[in-house]
């Protein structure tokens, strides 16, 4: 209840604020505004704000930017509590399992906090706690993020966005990120994949004192991008001075743009968090990476597309690459053509129809494309927006995105956004060229994995098929066009 009358509160100010800021009363930049709206809500807000800071399609850019690295400004909890934790997950407090364990945290968030700690060995390690009472907070949190994304998608649509949706996959993030263990899995499963000649450094996981709420891995000795980026803006470090300590800014986003896709392509799992809290830099143009509760693996059926997919964004090639997009996510599309069409239709009559489709998105991808690339070399807009019109456009075509393709794109916008802070210079396609020129398409190990192409009813089938015209004639009376002319060329009846 106290937590629910605080999130109320911070509502009601910063709604009568937003009333203020409109008049011209008050004035203050818009993106710290709504910022710091996030951070004195706390909790899950802020990760719900970090994640809304990836859509650039809904906020302008300096909104995300100003939000992507959303401070967690929680004061830690106190040292008891932390004993009590350990009492409670490993059955003895910090000072018997550590040479040394240090009292104040180092960092501390709304979720948990982090202290420097010393095994027996001497091994300096980070022991990340989560924080007392984190699952009442974060149920609470669940249910306004609820409620105001209900009332967003009631009076504030946006093309291409769906609230909701994006409220139930917060909710599916954050529950992975309070599982400890889970991390652990995954961020030993990808510093296994990791050979000793990559620039990216995995932490090590000791499983002997972990649990699901405490979790101890090697610390790494860098520079929080974070911190980095703070000291950039705030005039405190000069990229000089960074070239001297042994970073060098310019090479980071190809380094990390080059290991996730190696990550994809050749270990099939990958970190799928990269905002600049996750990410530190080290001397020797090493990146570690840390927080391993969003992770994306590869598990798209056509395998093959996928490459050719992501092989023609570097080429610039609009025509093929909505091609092979199709072909990756057009699952939904074929099954309810499929199943609506008399089981006596051949084959080859459903791929002429999903081609004829696919033909059409394709000039949509290319005017989209095409108008957008000049906004982006001139920064008045990045991939991230050209992305989100791609996955858009599509929705009309009754696509998609496989979960695997969701959490591909969302790392890359993330990536996106990150690397122009670093290096103005930065192209994410362009890095995309250069990862297919080193590892030529061939060369990629494919390991199709075979999904069922199973039959929904023919009602609901049918049913399906006349809501989505209902839609397109009202809102693209040219996809309705094209897709009527071409079930009255098959008819949906079998005589």
């Amino acid at each position: 209840m106290i937590r629910f009358i605080h999130i109320c509160f911070v509502l009601i100010k910063y709604g009568s604020l937003l009333l203020l800021l409109k008049t011209g009363i008050y004035k203050k930049p818009s993106g710290s505004f709504i910022r710091r709206f996030f951070e004195e809500a706390g909790g899950s807000f802020i990760k719900f704000g970090q994640l809304l800071a990836l859509r650039t399609d809904i906020l302008p850019k300096e909104y995300s930017l100003a939000m992507i690295d959303l401070l967690d400004h929680v004061a830690p909890f106190p040292y008891h509590l932390v004993q009590e934790r350990f009492l409670q997950e490993l059955g003895t407090k910090p000072e018997k399992l550590f040479l040394d364990f240090q009292k104040e945290p180092f960092a501390s968030g709304s979720y948990g906090q982090v202290h420097a700690a010393k095994l027996e060995d001497g091994t300096i390690v980070a022991v990340k706690i989560m924080r007392p009472g984190i699952d009442e907070m974060v149920q609470a949190d669940f249910f306004i993020i609820g409620l105001v994304t209900t009332i967003a998608q009631t009076f504030f649509k946006i093309s291409g966005f769906n609230w909701t949706e994006f409220a139930i996959e917060f909710k599916k993030w954050t529950l992975l990120e309070l599982n400890y263990q889970a991390e652990a899995e995954n961020a030993e499963r990808l510093r296994r994949s990791i050979g000793p000649d990559r620039l990216i450094v995995i932490p090590k996981i000791y499983d002997r004192l972990s649990t699901k709420r405490i979790l101890v891995q090697d610390y790494i000795d860098g520079f929080p991008l974070t911190r980095v980026l703070r000291g950039l803006k705030e005039g405190r470090i000069t990229r000089e001075e960074l070239l001297e300590m042994g970073v060098d800014l310019t090479k980071t986003p190809r380094t990390l743009t080059y290991e996730i896709l190696h990550q994809l392509f050749f270990d099939g799992f990958f970190h799928a968090d990269l905002h600049p809290g996750n990410i530190i830099l080290m001397q020797n143009d090493q990146i570690g990476l840390i927080d391993f509760g969003i992770m994306g693996e590869w598990m798209s059926p056509n395998q093959t597309s996928f490459i050719r997919f992501a092989k023609n964004v570097g080429d610039h090639n609009f025509k093929k690459l909505t091609y092979y997009f199709c072909d990756v996510v057009s699952d939904d599309l074929k099954q309810m053509i499929q199943s609506a069409f008399p089981a006596s239709m051949e084959q080859q009559h459903i791929d002429d129809f999903v081609h004829l489709l696919t033909n059409h998105l394709a000039q949509t991808v290319e005017e989209i494309s095409v108008s957008s690339f000049k906004d982006i070399k001139e920064m008045k807009t990045d991939q991230t927006v050209l992305f989100m019109k791609l996955v858009g456009a599509g929705e009309n075509y009754k696509l998609k995105l496989p979960q695997d393709m969701v959490i591909f794109l969302k790392a890359f916008s993330t990536l996106g956004l990150v690397a122009k802070e670093m290096n103005f210079a930065f192209s994410l396609t362009e890095e995309f060229k250069h990862f297919f020129k080193v590892h030529p398409e061939e060369t990629i190990p494919v390991t199709p994995k075979t999904k069922p192409s199973l039959r929904m009813s023919r009602e609901r089938a049918m049913e399906q098929l006349n809501n989505w015209l209902s839609y397109l004639m009202e809102a693209r009376p040219d996809i309705y066009k094209l897709v009527q002319s071409s079930i009255m060329k098959y008819n949906t009846t079998d005589s």
